[in-house]
């Protein structure tokens, strides 16, 4: 059974030429299927003899998968030709594409070609750039694919193109089988010739302009039909025998644009005049023009470290009294959900804990199926979007994923739906088309901040914005606690938390802030930075939160002077955290004291463990520094006291260097599966816990491994170690 696909650029009369040449098979007795694959779903209107029948998407649509049928889908025409339209969504909306994909799939499941056809024809729209329109010419579909074109030039591109898709798809394989030619006047013909001498494939027919044509279609019929004694019907009888018998098939050898133009007007274009590359870096970004924040994967055009979109549902949840809208699959809704609750279920689980912040933000999803993504989901999204407006939430954050990036879904529309009560945010996140989980927190970031800060607001002396905290990480509350208590004493307010745990009213209120300070001075805190300060004026503090004793004297210094607090005040604050923080290194010294230690880590800042180890009079025999997807900015002041350091870092080193270097203990972020159990170890956090004591609680956990001496007596008990202690 012969499978032939009809391509060409839309609008040649392609249609028309395959109605004919399924009606001559037809009229021969030859047991024919036509499936039109055009989304104006008009192939098999004269075969049908005007009838509009139901399309495949528009029955998917409607009808439940297990209520399908084909005797629904299949239509009888002239001849006996039967006749299928897949169909497709409204134009500017959905992925006509992606409908084509679901037409074969149905045909395939219901069992289509169970029929015994002596030929299936499809009718492919040809001048669209998209995988589903190149369904039939992938292997298992049709065998035999022909183009339709005229003389005009624009049609022998997108013959060019259509060369280009069967190439792509069968490089090794010879299915092309020629060139119809429509004709549309005498002096296109030449141009037709040289294209298929060009590409190397015969012209199997030539078609010519005729009023038999139009009269046919006025009788809503076909012409082989309508005059089936005609020359043109034997035309058509010609061809349909000629492309039914064919065995020879020539390989896609399409020509490159430039070249195209050079065989069919037999002229050389001039030579393009090189640019010398310039090593000025890239231009700013216009007046107006909205600057472009990368995150450090995508810059460094390493593999994505999880979907933009998550990463922008991990914020958009942060605010309390906002619903977030997933534009997307359920799943992808779920997906996030559990990404964002995990912490807080773990925390009860293992230890009956509650945490401070919600373990249930309100995300819905538009519950975006494969319908939708045909016709396009912004119906869908206008009832959801209703619906949570009826909780009356202050914020209604839309969120686009993959597959609502895919079909080019534009959600801006949601604006319409604010009103006073209610502001509504689109996040194109889209997924991993927009880039990995940090991308999506600075889309989410920086368009929050667009819709939700006033810009006219004015500065409060004494008050300050905690930036870019990660709400995520077990450190935050006991960090922000800290940071709190330094402020408080100086008689400082915090204003905002940008962004977490906060409500809208505080993002509006952003400037009435003096002062913005950094949770983390990373890659995500410092891009945050950048963009606040070049799209509000804001003003940061020189440093983070500061994580250990020395930085935090340092900062506290740093927070006083800039609310210019007397020295007597700046120096009784770190007079009692000194003081703590000296007896605690007493208490655990004799413990560590020469102890050797071996670091390998993805933090980029770990001065606050190596000042405390030195504090301890421990060796610091090895450290090494592995390449983080969150940042790359290693730093440190105490280069000429390591032993040995490494920047970057290969993990698979890891078990060599551990038998070299013998430490009495390996800090790092995580184990390894086949590290050496006798090696004691101690976890860094990612996000450290910010204070005067972070580094000498971490050593007090160092001290309490050595006291246990884990390797003796109940072994059980290491493995619980590890999990709630270590």
């Amino acid at each position: 059974m012969p499978e032939i696909a009809i391509y060409g650029k839309g609008g040649i009369g392609k249609s028309t030429i395959a109605a004919n040449i399924s009606a001559a098979l037809g009229r021969e007795g030859k047991r024919v299927l036509q499936i039109g694959c055009d989304p104006k779903h008009d192939s098999t209107r004269l075969l049908l003899r005007g009838e509009r029948i139901t399309t495949v998407l528009d029955y998917v649509r409607e009808t439940a998968p297990d209520k399908c049928r084909l005797s629904d889908i299949v239509h009888a025409g002239a001849f006996g030709v039967d006749c299928v339209e897949a169909g497709g969504p409204e134009p500017g909306v959905g992925c006509a594409g992606r409908g084509i994909l679901t037409t074969f799939e149905l045909l395939d499941r219901l069992g289509i070609k169970g029929n015994r056809y002596d030929a299936i024809i499809y009718d492919v729209l040809g001048d669209v750039v998209c995988g589903g329109f190149a369904v039939p010419i992938r292997r298992d579909y049709a065998e035999k694919v022909y183009i339709v074109t005229s003389g005009e030039f624009m049609s022998l591109y997108a013959a060019n193109n259509i060369l280009r898709g069967i190439r792509n798809y069968d490089q090794a394989g010879n299915r092309a089988g020629g060139i119809i030619f429509n004709s549309r006047g005498e002096e296109e013909e030449e141009l037709a010739r040289r294209f298929c001498a060009a590409v190397s494939l015969p012209l199997i027919a030539c078609i010519k302009r005729d009023p038999l044509f139009a009269r046919a279609e006025q009788r809503l019929s076909c012409l082989v039909e309508a005059w089936p004694d005609s020359p043109l019907a034997g035309q058509f009888a010609e061809l349909a025998r000629r492309i039914y018998a064919q065995e020879d098939f020539y390989p896609a050898l399409p020509l490159g644009d430039e070249e195209l133009e050079e065989r069919l007007f037999e002229k050389k274009r001039p030579a393009a005049v090189k640019q010398k590359p310039s090593a000025a870096a890239a231009p700013a970004a216009a007046p107006g023009e909205k600057a472009a924040w990368f995150s450090k994967g995508l810059v460094a055009r390493e593999p994505l470290h999880g979907c933009a979109f998550n990463g922008a549902m991990s914020v958009c949840t942060q605010i309390e009294d906002s619903i977030c809208i997933a534009h997307g699959p359920g799943s992808c809704a779920h997906i996030a959900y559990q990404g964002i609750t995990s912490a807080s279920r773990r925390f009860i689980l293992e230890r009956g804990i509650v945490l401070p912040y919600t373990s249930a933000p309100p995300v819905v999803s538009s519950q975006m199926n494969e319908g939708v993504m045909i016709f396009g989901g912004t119906e869908t999204l206008r009832g959801k979007i209703l619906e949570a407006k009826a909780r009356k939430p202050r914020v209604i954050f839309v969120l686009t994923t993959c597959p609502s990036g895919v079909i080019g879904d534009d959600i801006r529309f949601v604006r319409d739906y604010e009103d006073q009560d209610t502001r509504i945010v689109p996040i194109l996140a889209d997924g991993v088309i927009r880039g990995d989980f940090l991308q999506g927190i600075f889309i989410a970031y920086m368009e929050i901040a667009r819709a939700l800060i006033d810009r006219n607001v004015s500065a409060e002396d004494n008050t300050v914005n905690i930036v870019a905290e990660k709400a995520e990480t077990n450190a935050r509350s006991e960090s922000l606690r800290y940071v709190a208590d330094i402020l408080g004493r100086f008689g400082i307010r915090i204003n905002c938390n940008f962004l977490c745990e906060t409500k809208a009213e505080d993002i509006r209120a952003f400037k009435r802030g003096k002062l913005n300070i950094l949770a983390y001075d990373d890659y995500m805190g410092r891009t945050i930075r950048d963009f606040l300060k070049k799209e509000f004026d804001a003003e940061f503090l020189e440093a983070a939160f500061p994580i250990g004793f020395r930085e935090s004297c340092a900062w506290v210094r740093m927070i006083g002077g800039y609310f210019g607090r007397g020295e007597d005040e700046i120096a009784g604050i770190i007079a009692d955290y000194e003081e703590e923080y000296r007896e605690g290194i007493a208490g655990i010294k004799a413990e560590l004291k020469g102890r050797r230690l071996m670091v390998i880590t993805y933090n980029q800042d770990i001065d606050w463990i190596l000042q405390t180890a030195f504090d301890l009079e421990m060796e610091i025999a090895f450290v090494g520094i592995l390449n983080f997807s969150q940042d790359n900015n290693f730093r440190t002041l105490f280069r000429d006291s390591i032993g040995e350091l490494r920047v970057p870092y290969e993990n698979e080193r890891r078990q060599e260097d551990l038998g070299r270097i013998k430490p009495d203990l390996l800090l790092t972020n995580y184990g390894s599966n086949d590290q050496d159990l006798s090696v004691l170890a101690d976890t860094i956090p990612l996000s450290p816990t910010a204070g005067f004591l972070g580094g000498l609680e971490l050593a007090r956990r160092w001290s309490g491994i050595f006291r246990m001496n884990l390797r003796e007596g109940w072994r059980q008990d290491d493995p619980l170690f590890r999990k709630y202690y270590a």
